[in-house]
Formats: structure tokens, C-alpha cells, sequence
């Protein structure tokens, strides 16, 4: 509560900054067009990533003309377009003691104390929940708008400090220092060149040392650091952070978790920069491309990710100019032809033996399938995430996805018995849940199920068990289970188990219920597994065949409805 007491009022002092108008089509040369076009046009082009004339010196930062919201420029400008005045008509940075508030003299005294700053990381620097903890965006409100209302004042005594965080690789430290860094690049908007290249000459080794000692606790924290740092910056003022993150990114050093982690930062990003980096897309791409036979996993899945916003901005909508950024037919236009010799070649794809993670030479065909694996990563996460549907190129992968579809491992047996297990639950809500989990699972592998006579007998037993049970819910579920079954042909209503319904709807119950009545044990043929029914489940074996019968039309079903279940019933 006090962080983010202190980052609202931190809010509320915020000094307003003088912005002055400007006109995009003047900077650009261009004129403006007769109507509206989306993408990347001549008007918008200065506002790209280009690493041959990013402002790296005084004169060329304060001549740059920075646009900071990402979404100005794509589709059309404001119909009056304002930026931010040059610095010498913002308000003073480097304010002494005397220059300040009464309010944020407090503020300014506290964060300028050595002890009450060490005693502040101490506190920030616990863990509170272990493995729940995440980025804690109040403390990154709190950091920013120290950085932002008194500009470098506390960094002296904030450096140590950093320093020292990151060098260590425990959980709760690298998230501290990870909002610091964020609340920093984010709070340096306004800061003047010298102050924010001697920034950066700070933060590029503190960068490089954390993503060096990034954990499987630390590396989600990174990834919203450095997105949250990029999130509404002009892409030009943060040169320097991408051209570390793209330094290299799978270098092999701290091994393939190590490198997965960095594409992940980098991935993060470069998100939130979407059109205007179309360079730093071309050069991660030709980097990518030879990789995408890593030798491991984790890293060619990674590789799949990061290949999704690579190729977002690439639609094509009426009215949309062509993107500068990569394009997705010319990229699988390459790819198909290094999947030539899958194609051509007879032998089945999963009958062929390779390590995931071998290291060594790789034969052609080995290559071949880590290839396919990849880009099959890269359209499954395209697929919720692109703005546009697959390109014919795309289409022509699908006869090697077939063949790969069944490389991976068969897990169904031990699927079948947790199932099992479950449907003895003695709670309702639980056997309800295999039968709509089991109802999926068929029919989304139904082939690999009719070659398998022991798991459909399986899943026979499990759901005329679950037939009889003692809650209507489940015995309905199970009812539109086996119709489900039965109509697309996976179980078939076939002699035996006639006759076992014919059975339990033959035998009566006395009017008064006794709870000695024992039990009957009958068997199932097909499936060869013996069944205890209890007497008082009778009636509800009798409903949920009627259930059944009602939704499966099937002459023998029907003559099992008009000639035993009716007369039982009544």
C-alpha cells in the first residue's frame, strides 16, 4: 500500500511537458496520400528502425523527431500530430535541493539516504510467496516515477545496489532488480543524451549479467522487464537494448535454456515495437534461419514462438500496403525447399530413429524432421495469434504434418487407468468429468484407438460402469457417451452387450427396497471384464438405457426399448 502511495503521489507530481505540432508528410518528403492505406508507407517510413542512422551522438538525438505510441503513423496520423518540444523547452532536469517542492524535498531526502535505501532493497529484495511471486508492476510504477521526476538524482546510490542484485541468482533479487532496470529505461524518457548514454553504459553489463544467470524462476520476470521497457518507446531511443539482446542470442553460453530465455526477452521486445522495426525482424530472421535444426528441443520451440511475431505484421487487408517487415510465402518458399528430400522420400517419418537432443553430426533426414518440428511450432502458435490465415505455401507442409502426427510418444495406456481411478471418485463431479474428457479424447484419436482392442474394451467397461451410477447427472453423460460411441462406430451394439441390458432391464426390484439384497455379478464378453451390479442400481441402469435408446436410433435398440425397457418401467 505505501509503494503505491508514494508512486501516485509520485504521479501527481509529475511536471507536464510542452509538446509542439509537426507535419509527418513534411519530415517524410512525401505527400499525402488521396486516401487511407494502412501499412507501411513512404509518410511513415522515418518513423523504422534503421541502424545506419539511429541518434547516436548529441546532435542527432536532439534533431531526432521521436514519436513514442506505436499505433501513430500505420494506419493514418492525427489530424494534428504533436511530439514532444526539444529539451531546452522542457522543464529543468538536474533541479539542486533548494529547486524543489516541499513535497518532493521529503521524497528526494529519503531516496538520497544510503541506509534508508539499502533497508528499501533489503525489503523489496524478500520473498513473499514462494514460487507465486511475479513482476510487481506498482513497484516499476514506483521506480519510474522517482527516475522520471528527478532524472539520474538516485542513481549513485541505487548503482552498488544493482550491481550486487543481479550478480546473485536467486528468485526474489533478479525480480527486484528487474523492476528497477524497467522502472529506469521508462522513467529516462525526458533525460538528455549525455544522461542517457552514460544510462546505458550502466545497464548494458548489468543486462548481460543477468540474462547470464537467468532461471527457470527469474526468466517470465525478464521477459515483462524488458517488454514493459519497450512498451510505447520510440524504437530509436532504445537502440542500445536491442542491439544487446540481438548480440548473439543463441551463443551457447549457460546451454539451451540460456539461449531459449534470451529468444524469449528478445521476443518480448521486439512485440511491442510491432511495424517499425521491420530491420531488426530481417536481421533475427537470416540469424534464426540457419538454427532451425538446433540440436535442442527447448530451443527450436522457442525458435517456433519467436517465428510468430516475426511474420504478425504480414496481412493482407483491402487497402493495406505491403509490409516492410518479413513475409510469410517467401519464407516457406525456402523451407519447402529444404523439406524436398521428406517429400520425396518413401520411408515413414516415424519410423525413423533420432535423439531430441542429440549432439553430433545429423544425417539429411534427421535434419529434415527437427525442420518440419520447428515450423509445425511456428503455425500452431501462429494460429491463435496471426492476424491472417495460412498462405497457399503454408498449405503444402500438410502432407508431411500428417506423416509426423504420430512420432510422438502413446501415452493412452496410462491415460485409460488414471481415468479408471477417477471413475471410482467418490465425488459425482469428478465421474462426470471423465466421461466428457473421455468423449474428446476418442474421437480426437480415434485411428490410433480402433488398432488398440484392449483400450476400446477399456473404455467399453468404463463407461457402461459409469452407466449404472448412482448420480442421474453421470448416468446421463454416460448415456450420450456410449450413443456417441456407437453412432461413429467405435464401440457396436453387438450381441453381448445386448444381451447384458437385456438382463438388467429383465430383473425386478421389490417394492421395499432392503439394503441385504446382495449383489449380481455379471460379465461383459467383449471386453472380458466381470462386473459387480448392485440390485438398487437397477433402476437406474433401466433410465439411462432409455436415455440412450433415445438418442441412438437403431432398430435393435428400438426393439430393446419396446419390448424390455417400457414394460420395466412401468
Amino acid at each position: 500500500v505505501a509503494i503505491s502511495a508514494v508512486a501516485g503521489i509520485l504521479k501527481q507530481l509529475k511536471r507536464p511537458h510542452k509538446k509542439v505540432p509537426i507535419c509527418p508528410y513534411e519530415i517524410s518528403g512525401s505527400p499525402k496520400p488521396s486516401s487511407i492505406q494502412a501499412g507501411d508507407r513512404p509518410d511513415n517510413q522515418w518513423l523504422h528502425y534503421d541502424s545506419q542512422s539511429l541518434p547516436k551522438t548529441k546532435e542527432a538525438w536532439e534533431s531526432c523527431c521521436f514519436v513514442e505510441k506505436t499505433h501513430w503513423g500505420y494506419y493514418t496520423w492525427p489530424q494534428t500530430m504533436t511530439v514532444y518540444a526539444p529539451v531546452e523547452h522542457q522543464p529543468k532536469l538536474g533541479r539542486r535541493r533548494d529547486e524543489l517542492t516541499e513535497a518532493e524535498q521529503i521524497i528526494y531526502d529519503h531516496f538520497s539516504d544510503p541506509k534508508f535505501v539499502e533497508q528499501l532493497i533489503k525489503f523489496l529484495s524478500l520473498e513473499d510467496r514462494k514460487g507465486k511471486d511475479k513482476f510487481n508492476p506498482r513497484r516499476f510504477c514506483l521506480f519510474k516515477g522517482l527516475f522520471r521526476n528527478f532524472d539520474d538524482a538516485f542513481l549513485p546510490v541505487l548503482q552498488p545496489h544493482l550491481e550486487e542484485l543481479v550478480a546473485d541468482s536467486h528468485e526474489s533479487t533478479h525480480r527486484c532488480v528487474a523492476e528497477i532496470i524497467a522502472g529506469l529505461i521508462r522513467g529516462s524518457k525526458h533525460w538528455t543524451f549525455e544522461k542517457v548514454e552514460k544510462l546505458w553504459k550502466l545497464l548494458c553489463p548489468l543486462l548481460r549479467t543477468a540474462l547470464s544467470n537467468i532461471t527457470v524462476e527469474t526468466y517470465n520476470d525478464w521477459g515483462t522487464c524488458i517488454a514493459t521497457s519497450c512498451e510505447s518507446r520510440d524504437p530509436r531511443k532504445l537502440h542500445w537494448l536491442f542491439e544487446l539482446l540481438l548480440e548473439s542470442p543463441l551463443s551457447g553460453e549457460g546451454g539451451s535454456f540460456v539461449d531459449a530465455c534470451r529468444l524469449y526477452v528478445l521476443q518480448g521486445g521486439l512485440a511491442q515495437q510491432e511495424w517499425r522495426v521491420p530491420e531488426l525482424l530481417h536481421r533475427l530472421l537470416k540469424y534464426l534461419e540457419p538454427k532451425l535444426t538446433q540440436v535442442y528441443k527447448n530451443v527450436r520451440e522457442r525458435i517456433g514462438s519467436v517465428l510468430t511475431y516475426i511474420f504478425m505484421i504480414d496481412v493482407s487487408l483491402p487497402n493495406t500496403a505491403a509490409t516492410k517487415s518479413p513475409r510469410v510465402h517467401e519464407f516457406t518458399t525456402r523451407i519447402l525447399e529444404n523439406l524436398k528430400p521428406l517429400m520425396e522420400a518413401d520411408e515413414e517419418i516415424q519410423n525413423h530413429v533420432m535423439e531430441e537432443n542429440g549432439i553430433g553430426e545429423q544425417d539429411e533426414r534427421t535434419q529434415g524432421i527437427k525442420l518440419l518440428k520447428t515450423i509445425l511450432k511456428w503455425l500452431m502458435a501462429s494460429a491463435g495469434r496471426s492476424f491472417s490465415t495460412a498462405v497457399t505455401e503454408q498449405l503444402q507442409l500438410l502432407p508431411l504434418f500428417f506423416k509426423i502426427a504420430p512420432v510422438e510418444n502413446d501415452n493412452m495406456p496410462l491415460v485409460l487407468q488414471v481415468l479408471k481411478q477417477t471413475a471410482r471418485s467418490n465425488s459425482w463431479h469428478a465421474r462426470y468429468t471423465v466421461l466428457t474428457y473421455l468423449q474428446t479424447m476418442v474421437f480426437y484419436n480415434l485411428f490410433i484407438f480402433l488398432n488398440n482392442e484392449e483400450a476400446v474394451n477399456d473404455i467399453r467397461w468404463l463407461v457402461i460402469e459409469l452407466l449404472e451410477d448412482e448420480q442421474l447427472e453421470v448416468r446421463e453423460m454416460a448415456a450420450t457417451t456410449l450413443s456417441g460411441l456407437l453412432q461413429c462406430n467405435f464401440l457396436t451394439m453387438d450381441g453381448p452387450m445386448q444381451t447384458h441390458f437385456e438382463q438388467l432391464c429383465k430383473m425386478r426390484l421389490p417394492k421395499k427396497r432392503k439394503r441385504d439384497l446382495g449383489s449380481v455379478v455379471d460379465t461383459i464378453p467383449s471386453g472380458g471384464k466381470g462386473m459387480v451390479v448392485s440390485l438398487q442400481s437397477f433402476p437406474s441402469v433401466k433410465i439411462s438405457l432409455f436415455s440412450l435408446v433415445t438418442r441412438f436410433k437403431c432398430v435393435p435398440l428400438r426393439r430393446l426399448l419396446d419390448e424390455v425397457v417400457a414394460p420395466c418401467l412401468m
